[in-house]
Order: structure tokens, then C-alpha cells, then sequence
């Protein structure tokens, strides 16, 4: 009772009373389902989904074994990482509320950053640790796109997990021409169609080349205008995405055949029109006549490799020679010339060679084990890499065990157990030096002028060794 003014509050003040103390529960109860969800001494998700490591607190979430984790090493100095920065912040928007996975980012230019071994060669780098198995990370080393992280999350994370994907596409194109113009929301209609061969050049706004093959394409495209079965189109990789695509390089073109869709992708050197009308030709499922000459596609021979074209070819003789090389890293795909699955593996084995040819640590080799018996090699093809070293190598070297022999399995190969080059280590211990004494990362001119380091094989912009990356191409 409220003496001084005569009014009764004691029910109202009941009320009120009993609102506050509801709210204040439902508030704590919904903290403590939210932080329950995290491992325990790990700090709070930000707005967007993402928990702040340092190595303070590294081992209590990321060896979490009720967690799949992921974690962005990045600098906020870097670039690319500023870049990568709303992307990652959609990653984390995704997993926000999933019980299984945590979406985490790491300063490496912090001396609080330097995770105990955990070797960073760059930022951003992207790792995955699995709950089944925190000892071994997955790096991620496609396009940064969130659809494709995420896709790639759903692919190898241990622990299930229920998030749906959200790929971008430009608007559906309101003009026509001889060159189809595909985007990801007519891309199943127009280049999954079982009754025509598609032929799709897959491109980039900013890419020289492909900027130089667009009249190459266009003519192409109206030369076959008025064939029924035989589509010519484009699609800008950088602005659409689609399920399963995955591009590395452009420009690209692969051919969608009629039918079951199988893909074959155009690996020839020469980009002319008379070169891609063979190919088209040679690989179309459903014949057709080249309006310009009025020959039937199914005509012309199909000429079956025995080797891969233009990439050094061994001998007995300079085999041990060349694999003994200890400042090299030497690829050598032992093949068979009459075996389809060596048939089948040289137009990678060309893609690769051309890929690492201005990398000096770097050889690719061939070599016909049928033929030349020093080897030693039963099963063909067989892929091995002798990694560079200061004593005698082992011949023996690595053997590449993946299901699948694409260009991008063979580069993780290579990544894997390639060796870093002086210069690299020399960059990482400059690295370490500034993060010990809380200085910013050392720029390429600090580099060069006070530990005398060159750069005649890295890409220091993007802060990774050649060997890591795929030449030509902007992730």
C-alpha cells in the first residue's frame, strides 16, 4: 500500500513482478540453449555465426569431438582476405544454427595467431577438422563463393548437417544471338538438354583470354546457328553458379553431349574456329553437316593419343637422371600407349604440364613404363612425385592413390607432398619473426631489401607459393 498517495499497488506490482522474473527466464533459458550448442570455453558466436579463435582457446573448441570445424586464417592487412571477409560472413550465417558444425576465423597476423602446428603458407586459407579426425585438416581450395564452401562443407564434414544451398545467377538474358547466353537459372534447361550437343564456353569478364577468344566464339556460334542439334553457348563464370561446377581456370569449354550429358572438356592448344569445329565434330554425340563445307561431323577421324602431346617424354637413360634432381619437385606420369586409362589421362597430363611450366621447382614428366623398364612400373598409368631434397632422393618415390585422376586431384597431390623451395621457408620465418614481435606482416619490398629474398617463382600478392596455386587463375 502506497501510504502517501492512498492507492492499493500491491496486485498491479505482483504482476509486473512475476512479467519481469518470466522474461529474465526465457532470456536465460535461451542463453543457455545457444551456448550449449558450443564447446565448452569457447567464446560466443558473433552476429553472423562466427566464434574468434587465438591460441588461448584453440584446443577447446577445435578439438571438439561433438564439432566438424572450420577455421579461416586470414589477415586484415591482406586484400583477398578483406575481400573473402562477406563471403565468410555468409558461411557463417549458413551454420548458425547447426548443433554439429562451427564456422571460426583465426588473425594469423597476430602473435596470438600462431596456432602450435598449424603451418599456414597463405591467407585466406580455409581448414577443415573433422570430428572423427582433428589430427588431419582438409583445406578448401576451390572458387570463394559461399555456395561452394558450403558445398563442400556438406561433402566432407563428418557430422550431419541440414542447410540448404543458395547459388547466384544473373537474370534470365531478354536478347537472343547466335551465342546462347547461359545463367543459373536456365543453366539445366538450356545446357541439360538430351536432344542436342551443347557447347558452353565458361568465362570471366576480366580474363584476358577469354576476352580474346569471344570473336573466335561468336563465329563459331554462326556458323552453326541454323544446325538443330548443336547449341554454341557462354556463361560468365563469375557472376552464375550451378550445383557440381567447379571452375579453375578460364576460360573454359566443355561440351555437354547429347543424351546422358556427359561432359567433354576441350583441352587443344590452338583456340580457332576451325580447331573447335573439329573438336565439336569429333565429339558430338549426334551427327551433323558444317554448313560451310557440307561435311557430316561423324566423318572425321578420331585420332586416339598414345602419349601426352608436348610434355618431356624419359628414357632409361634420362629417368634416374632427371628424378635425382634435389632442388626439383618431379611429377612422372608412367603410362602405357596402348591403355585407355594412360589414353584418357593426357589431355590433364598437358593441362598440368602447361599449368606449371613457369615454376621452376616444379618438373612434369612422362615416360612409356612399357617400353623403357628402369621404372620398374606393373600398373598403368601410374602417377608419382619425388619431392626436391639435400640428400640422395628415393626412388621410389610417392605414389598417387586418388579415385579419380582430374587436374584438380593431381595439384592436391602435388600440394601435399610437394617441398617448399628456401625462398618460402625464408618468407615463413620472416613471417613468424613479425608475428613474435606484434609488427605487421613484412610487405615484398621489406622482403627483398632486408632478407635479400627474390621472387622469381611466388605470387606474393595472394602471399602463397606458385606450387599452391593454380597459374592464371583468381580464387
Amino acid at each position: 500500500i502506497n501510504a502517501e498517495y492512498g492507492v492499493t499497488t500491491t496486485g498491479s506490482m505482483r504482476s509486473v513482478l512475476f512479467s519481469v522474473l518470466y522474461l529474465v527466464t526465457c532470456f536465460l533459458i535461451s542463453v543457455v540453449i545457444v551456448e550449449g550448442n558450443l564447446p565448452p570455453g569457447s567464446p560466443p558466436q558473433d552476429e553472423d555465426g562466427i566464434i574468434t579463435l587465438t591460441n588461448q582457446n584453440w584446443d577447446a573448441v577445435v578439438n571438439s569431438a561433438e564439432h566438424d570445424v572450420v577455421v579461416n586464417f586470414f589477415s586484415p592487412t591482406c586484400i583477398y582476405c578483406i575481400r573473402f571477409e562477406p563471403i565468410w560472413k555468409e558461411v557463417g550465417k549458413h551454420f548458425k544454427d547447426e548443433d554439429t558444425v562451427l564456422i571460426t576465423k583465426v588473425d594469423a597476423s597476430r602473435a596470438d595467431g600462431l596456432i602450435p602446428g598449424i603451418d599456414i603458407a597463405g591467407v585466406p586459407t580455409v581448414l577443415l577438422f573433422r570430428a572423427i579426425d582433428k589430427g588431419r585438416s582438409i583445406m578448401y581450395s576451390d572458387q570463394r563463393s559461399t555456395s561452394l564452401i558450403v558445398e563442400w562443407l556438406l561433402e566432407n564434414a563428418h557430422l550431419p548437417i541440414d542447410v540448404e544451398i543458395s547459388y547466384k545467377s544473373l537474370p534470365l538474358p531478354t536478347q537472343s544471338g547466335p551465342v546462347t547466353e547461359v545463367v543459373g537459372l536456365n543453366f539445366k534447361s538450356i545446357v541439360l538438354n538430351p536432344d542436342k550437343d551443347v557447347f558452353v564456353n565458361f568465362y570471366a569478364p576480366w580474363c584476358p583470354f577469354s576476352n580474346m577468344l569471344q570473336p573466335t566464339w561468336r563465329a563459331l556460334a554462326d556458323r552453326l546457328k541454323d544446325v538443330p542439334t548443336v547449341t554454341i553457348a557462354q556463361f560468365d563464370g563469375t557472376q552464375n553458379e550451378v550445383p557440381g561446377l567447379h571452375l579453375h581456370a578460364y576460360p573454359t569449354m566443355i561440351l555437354y553431349r547429347a543424351g546422358d550429358n556427359q561432359q567433354r572438356q576441350y583441352r587443344g592448344f590452338s583456340r580457332t574456329e576451325e580447331s573447335l569445329l573439329e573438336f565439336l565434330q569429333t565429339e558430338s554425340l549426334i551427327a551433323f553437316v558444317d554448313p560451310a563445307t557440307g561435311k557430316m561431323s561423324h566423318e572425321v577421324e578420331t585420332v586416339v593419343k598414345d602419349h601426352a602431346l608436348d610434355v618431356p617424354e624419359l628414357t632409361d637413360d634420362l629417368y634416374e637422371v632427371s628424378v635425382q634432381k634435389k632442388d626439383k619437385n618431379v611429377v612422372v606420369l608412367f603410362y602405357a600407349p596402348w591403355c585407355e586409362h594412360s589414353q584418357e589421362l593426357f589431355g590433364t597430363w598437358e593441362d598440368l604440364y602447361r599449368d606449371y611450366l613457369s615454376i621452376t621447382s616444379v618438373s612434369i614428366y612422362q615416360i612409356d613404363a612399357t617400353k623403357y623398364k628402369k621404372p620398374n612400373i606393373a600398373i598403368y598409368p601410374t602417377i608419382k612425385i619425388f619431392p626436391s631434397t639435400q640428400s640422395a632422393k628415393n626412388m621410389e618415390g610417392i605414389t598417387f592413390k586418388g579415385k579419380e585422376t582430374t587436374l584438380r586431384n593431381i595439384k592436391e597431390f602435388i600440394q601435399l607432398n610437394a617441398v617448399r623451395t628456401e625462398i618460402e621457408v625464408k618468407i615463413q620465418e620472416a613471417h613468424e619473426e613479425s608475428v613474435k614481435r606484434g609488427l605487421p606482416l613484412p610487405t615484398e619490398h621489406e622482403l627483398e631489401a632486408k632478407h635479400g629474398i627474390d621472387f622469381p617463382n611466388i605470387d606474393y600478392s595472394i602471399g602463397q607459393s606458385m606450387i599452391y596455386r593454380t597459374p592464371k587463375e583468381e580464387l
